[in-house]
């Protein structure tokens, strides 16, 4: 044997002993290299891997890692500096990962990268769990904390993320990097506060806001349930063949929880429906606080459904007959007909699976409920035909059954964002017919008061240097028309009033006075019950209301929470305007992709919002009367309809169609109009709706329904109000001088 070959033995033995004593140094928690050096298993580390690797989570802060080669300089974000090593077994870098935005625009500046315990724990390196810092909790610390943690929200409400709770409102979206580690309290029903540790109170109409002319606006629905059936009987539960079906009503309250009513049998009387919500527990509809009526249409093809002898069940507050007048556009936004046109002024519009709108006869049954006895702005109720899991209990036996619930103008309100009595005013309503349909404008004042209106007017346009004449006022315009609150004059506390437009047309005289011009409603308001000869106390304000763009055209279903947003520009001899580079969108969110809208839009959306839906050039073809809505979200849907598709126009710009109905607002309370886009591009002008927003002032602003109706203190431990000296009531809203 050689001595080099005995060499080469003594070498292997010795280091196949060398490696045995490198593995048993690794613990069993990785290998021994030739270099006599431990490759740790995956979330093993140190020199001999006997120390464990915590969970990784998105930094909730970042720690700066420096000059890691001691270069003098930090390298660039795709140069690896350290490798192999323990915390970064893939390597890793001296400036953080360049990252992307969802548009694939590179990002300077980008932050939240894994780290262990996401930066907000202390690994325990024997157990590889770490310990959470105060607020932080999760196997990575990947969670900030909800108020109250491990006890969250006090018992009284969920702990979710800020994703979910974003999910919650209205099917918003939130999906920036703490989607899933912002985390936040909902809180049950009558509780509120960070940790839901806090009651609410009850909530009533604070006594000192009423007067001699201030009236309370209580909410008055709507409720409807109609079929496309042209015979009786009209509704069934499929058991049968009378009209036994039966529907529900979902019922908010101040608080937002809900309350189911028991069923109601289809066609019921406005006894069997008022009983139904009296019987919702807790006293939440409190006992003899409600008004009803009902209207019953059989084969309606009429733009007006009306019973001229009908009352609220002989319980009217002025016992005057009630008309009900709606041009039933019941058309969901779907696409148009084969020709593509849908005016605006087509009666009982139904769309019933098919693409034919054209006019369809509708039966069935609309029930006008006042709820005087809840003031308040609560959320719109909701009726419900699957009482019996996914089968309907409302049937119309080969129809389409349809179900709609709406407010006509009158809204309840928290706030009254028009508390300035124009004294010394009181007006008719005036109505002319004319080419353009019926003008309605004030009427029944003297000069003197109509000069007295220009200055409670005042200011429309939030610019005070082109106000005109002694009275310091604006006309009035397209972008910038004056809103007012009309209230009977003799009327009672429960009233409320009506909301309308208008703008002064110094073109020509229609009231009684010499002065030139005529106050015009944009809205062609009709009393609900033909009394046109009432007077009315005018309320004014130093909001503003403000159109929001001409270019952007609003689309929406009658009693339809989604108003849809598009711009249809384009010219029928295959031109294409400027103006189809602006997609619709005006909701105020804007990016990298959409920052040129900005120079379409007078004013933008957000949420909460508060905004109507008017035309212009065409006032009979708004509604009589004006809702303002809320919005609650806006966001971008998927490509559904074509514009070409919808004109029948092979000429329309490709990118316009692929946002056509795509910019969504979700509102509060359903809409009392319907409208389609226009027709033909000649003839859009006149037809087109557009999304005015309202800007209400501080100073005409008063929060008339309120906890212990501002005359108290709410208890937050009780929930029970504690009434100031002269108040009692278990909300404070009764004046009493027993009450010390």
């Amino acid at each position: 044997m050689s001595k080099t070959f005995f060499a080469a033995i003594v070498a292997a033995a010795f280091a196949a002993v060398v490696s045995g004593e490198c593995a048993n140094a690794c613990n069993g928690h990785g290998r021994c290299t030739s270099y006599d050096m431990c490759i740790c298993n995956r979330n093993w580390q140190a020199a001999d891997c006997s120390e464990r690797v915590c969970m990784f989570g998105l930094a909730h802060v970042d720690t700066p890692k420096g000059d890691l080669d001691g270069s003098g300089d930090l390298s660039s974000a795709d140069k690896l500096i350290i490798e192999n090593n323990y915390v970064y077994p893939y390597g890793t870098t001296e400036q953080f990962p360049q990252m992307e935005d969802s548009d694939l625009v590179p990002l300077e500046n980008s932050a939240h990268y894994y780290m262990e315990c996401s930066n907000k724990g202390r690994c325990d390196r024997t157990t590889g769990e770490c310990a959470c810092y105060d607020g932080y909790d999760g196997v990575a610390c990947q969670r900030a904390s909800c108020p109250g943690y491990p006890n969250s929200c006090s018992g009284h409400g969920v702990c979710k993320t800020i994703k979910q709770l974003a999910s919650a409102d209205h099917g918003n979206v939130y999906e920036l990097w703490d989607r899933d580690a912002t985390m936040g309290c909902e809180c049950d029903s009558g509780y509120y506060g960070p940790d839901c540790s806090l009651r609410t109170c009850k909530v009533g109409v604070d006594p000192l806001y009423l007067d001699d002319a201030s009236t309370v606006k209580f909410s008055i629905f709507d409720f409807a349930t109609l079929t496309t059936k042209t015979t009786a009987p009209l509704f069934n539960d499929g058991q049968s063949d009378e009209e036994t079906g039966y529907w529900t009503i979902r019922y908010y309250d101040n608080y937002g929880e809900d309350w189911v009513t028991e069923p109601i049998i289809a066609g019921a009387s406005c006894t069997q429906v008022l009983n139904a919500l009296y019987g919702l527990p807790n006293d939440v509809v409190p006992a003899s606080s409600l008004y009803c009526t009902r209207t019953y249409v059989l084969n309606g093809i009429e733009n007006t459904f009306s019973e001229s002898t009908q009352t609220f069940d002989d319980q009217s507050p002025i016992g005057k007959p009630y008309q009900i007048i709606y041009k039933m556009a019941l058309w969901e936004a779907k696409t148009g007909n084969d020709q593509g046109e849908i005016s605006p002024l087509t009666p009982a519009m139904i769309y019933t699976g098919s693409n034919d709108t054209s006019t369809t006869a509708i039966s069935g049954y609309i029930y006008r409920v006042k709820f005087f006895g809840n003031p308040g702005k609560f959320q719109e109720p909701e009726i419900d035909v699957h009482l019996d899991g996914k089968r309907p209990s409302l049937i119309s036996p080969n129809s389409k059954v349809i179900t709609k619930v709406w407010t006509d103008g009158q809204q309840g309100e928290d706030n009254d964002y028009f508390a300035d009595h124009c004294n010394g005013v009181t007006t008719t309503i005036g109505r002319t017919s004319g080419d353009a349909g019926t003008t309605s404008f004030l009427t029944g004042f003297t000069t003197a008061e109509k000069n007295l209106l220009k200055a409670c007017l005042g200011d429309s346009d939030f610019d005070t240097t082109n106000n005109i004449d002694v009275y310091n006022w604006d006309k009035g315009t397209k972008l910038y028309p004056h809103m007012i609150k009309l209230v009977r004059t003799v009327t009672t506390y429960t009233d409320g009033g009506y909301f309308a437009v208008v703008w002064y047309d110094t073109a020509e005289t229609l009231d009684n006075t010499q002065n030139e011009g005529t106050f015009k409603l944009l809205n062609p308001f009709y009393p609900p019950d033909n009394f046109l000869t009432d007077n009315y106390d005018i309320y004014t304000t130093k909001g503003t209301l403000a159109l929001t763009t001409d270019k952007s055209e609003a689309t929406f279903g009658f009693a339809s929470k989604y108003v849809y947003m598009t711009n249809t520009s384009y010219d029928v001899n295959g031109g294409i305007n400027d103006d189809v580079l602006f997609d619709g969108d005006i909701s105020c969110e804007v990016g990298n992709n959409n920052a040129y809208k900005l120079d379409f839009l007078n004013h933008c959306l957000n949420k909460t919002d508060v905004f109507t839906l008017l035309n212009w050039e065409t006032p009979n073809f708004n509604p009589p009367r004006v809702n303002l809505y809320t919005a609650e979200r806006l966001y971008t849907g998927n490509y559904q309809y074509s514009v070409s598709d919808r004109f029948s126009n092979s000429a329309s710009n490709g990118d316009a169609e692929m946002h056509y109905m795509t910019h969504v607002i979700t509102t509060d309370l359903s809409t009392n109009w319907g409208h389609s886009v226009g027709g033909a591009a000649e003839n859009q002008e006149g037809t087109q709706f557009h999304v005015y927003k309202f800007f209400p002032s501080t100073d005409s602003t008063y929060e008339y329904v309120a906890e212990c109706s501002n005359r108290g203190i709410c208890d937050t431990d009780s929930g029970i109000c504690d009434c100031f000296s002269g108040y009692t009531n278990d909300d404070c809203s009764v004046q009493s001088s027993l009450a010390v």
